[in-house]
Parts: structure tokens; sequence; C-alpha cells
């Protein structure tokens, strides 16, 4: 029964994950590195026209405070033209961008499994693709659900949290990793909760130091991987 898993220790999680970590911190940390770039690349490109929308902005503020309703009017139609522009442009690069990124997610959470695990294992191009797909899918029900009802896509979030993990170590289908993933997070919510929001924190507070962020995204990865393979060692050895 769920209720006869002993609770996840957090300590014990990051402990188990900074010792996998320190020995497989070079190609964790590279492929945290490509994920960053990949990332960054299209902030770089908006960078110019997100500055113009914001000059923009307060040029319609001020012209708003003088009372020039006539030349407000024309400034508003503008800018709306602009975030259209601006829209259609991050679109698209985000378009291009989002296959290599999501390649490099999957690359860096097989990764910090095997680091765990201490063990190189070899997956197949089409499980990787697989696992890319049903984890961008599931990304996506999370932050919709995250934006639509908070409290609701929390809870989604931490109970879907193993799905990639379990298709990479065991080659489930997608709907069986969802099934035992929401299964083996009974009785561990809050815990994995706590991890959730440690790594978020982590990640949060290296975004200023850009290089920072790149060991903070590899620890937190690791993170996930260690409570899944503890989660999965208490369900066995209660088998």
């Amino acid at each position: 029964m769920a209720t006869d898993v002993k609770p996840l220790s957090i300590k014990a999680c990051y402990s188990k994950a900074w010792k996998a970590f320190a020995k497989w911190w070079i190609p964790i940390c590279l492929i945290a590195g490509f994920l960053m770039a990949f990332e960054w690349i299209p902030k770089q490109f908006v960078t110019p026209d997100s500055q113009s929308l914001n000059q923009r902005v307060t040029e319609i503020v001020e012209t708003y405070n003088q009372g020039d309703m006539d030349r407000l009017e024309v400034m508003v139609t503008e800018l709306n033209e602009d975030l259209m522009a601006y829209a259609k442009k991050m679109v698209i690069f985000s378009l291009y961008i989002a296959p290599f990124a999501l390649v490099f997610t999957i690359l860096l959470l097989a990764t910090s499994l095997m680091a765990v695990k201490n063990q190189h294992i070899r997956y197949a191009p089409k499980r990787m693709v697989v696992v890319a797909l049903t984890h961008l899918v599931i990304a996506f029900v999370k932050v919709l659900l995250i934006f639509l009802i908070l409290p609701l896509g929390m809870y989604v979030y931490v109970k879907l949290s193993f799905v990639s993990l379990l298709m990479l170590d065991n080659e489930q289908s997608p709907t069986a990793a969802v099934r035992e993933s929401w299964s083996m997070t009974e009785g561990n919510f809050w815990p994995l909760f706590g991890i959730v929001a440690i790594n978020g924190t982590l990640q949060i507070a290296m975004i200023p130091t850009v290089i920072g962020l790149i060991p903070a995204t590899g620890i937190s990865n690791t993170a996930r991987a260690a409570a899944f393979t503890m989660l999965r060692s208490a369900r066995t050895d209660l088998a």
C-alpha cells in the first residue's frame, strides 16, 4: 500500500543527488549549458524589440499625462501593431529553437539518471524521441493547469514528475508511465513538492549570474532523478 511507503527524506535526496552530481558534473553541466544557450538565443534576437516596446509604453504614459488624447489613440494603435509583430517573432524563434531545447532537456534528464545510478546507459534514438514528445505534452498540460487553477496545476505537476524518467528507465509506454508516476508519488506529495520548490528557488536565485544557472539546473535535475530512484527502490522493497 502507498501509505506503507516510508516518507521521502528531502535531506537524503539532496545528499544522494550531490554525490552523483560531483562525479558526473562535467557531462551534466555541458548539457545544461547547451540547454541554457538555446533558451537564451531567442531572447537576444528580440531584445531590441523589447526595449523599443518599453520605450513606447513610457511615451504613451507621458502622452496620457499631458492629456493629448488624439496623439494617444495613434500611439496605442502603433503599440498594438508592434506587440503583434513582437509576438509573431517570438513564436517563430521559439518554433525553431524548441526542438533543440527539448532534446537537451531529455538528454539532461537521462544523464542525471545515469549519474544517480552511476552507470552508463544507451538509449535508442526512437525511445528518446518518444520520451521527448511525451515530455512536451505533459509540460503543456502542467503549465496550462497551473495557469488556470494553480493548486490543481501544482498537484498534477508533482504527480507527473516521473513520467519521463519512467519511460527512460523502464521503457514504459506514455500511458503506463503516467499511471505509475501518479501511483509512486502517493504518500510523498509534500516532500516532492518541497523538492520542486527548492529546485525552483535555486534556479531563480542563479538567474542573475547566468553561469551559476548551469550547475543549478544540473543539480535540480539530479535531485529529481535521485527522488525517483529512492521511491522506486522503496516500492521494490515492499513488493
